[in-house]
């Protein structure tokens, strides 16, 4: 579908409209008009080169915490020639497209909690636990460093939401 077609159906619709309004926080996400626009501009920037925004996330995050490259299929790769495997491109291009889900999801918790909850059991099986989720959403900051700030700080809303819920999840399936 051409841009400015999307940009027609998304003002008719009201998703990505920017209202410029600050004052409308959903009751259940306490995102605002403002920051739903700015999450969805801004991924739509990352989804121009989803792989390659996907490769920049885990290199960050092996860069945080070495250890969290163990837990993969790709745990005896050197880090330097990981952006050159290609079944690790594909695990970055489908944890990109994940985060899209959660994207996708701002207009209704329901499906976001949902989405996140499923993301939680999926990670619960290879022992994620909540530090390890901080240490991807300080790898997801420092890859979306292209972002201003207002644009991080709702993003930083909607993963600190996200992960609550993956963590529960990932709790509640150790039980």
């Amino acid at each position: 579908m051409a841009l400015w077609m999307w940009n027609m159906v998304r003002g008719w619709t009201g998703h990505g409209v920017d209202t410029g309004r600050t004052d409308d926080p959903d009751t259940h996400t306490g995102l605002t008009s403002r920051d739903k626009y700015l999450i969805r501009t801004s991924w739509e920037i990352v989804m121009k080169d989803p792989t390659g925004n996907g490769i920049k996330l885990f290199i960050r995050l092996f860069e945080i915490q070495p250890k969290h490259q163990q837990v993969f299929p790709f745990r005896d790769i050197p880090i330097s020639d990981l952006p050159e495997n290609k079944r690790f491109q594909a695990h970055c291009n489908s944890i990109v497209y994940s985060f899209g889900s959660i994207v996708s999801g701002i207009d209704d918790h329901e499906l976001l909690n949902s989405i996140a909850e499923k993301l939680g059991i999926a990670h619960a099986k290879r022992s994620v636990d909540r530090q390890a989720l901080k240490d991807v959403k300080s790898a997801l900051v420092d890859t979306f460093s292209f972002m201003n700030q207002e644009q991080l700080e709702s993003w930083s809303k909607l993963l600190d939401l996200a992960f609550e819920q993956m963590n529960m999840a990932i709790e509640n399936s150790q039980k």
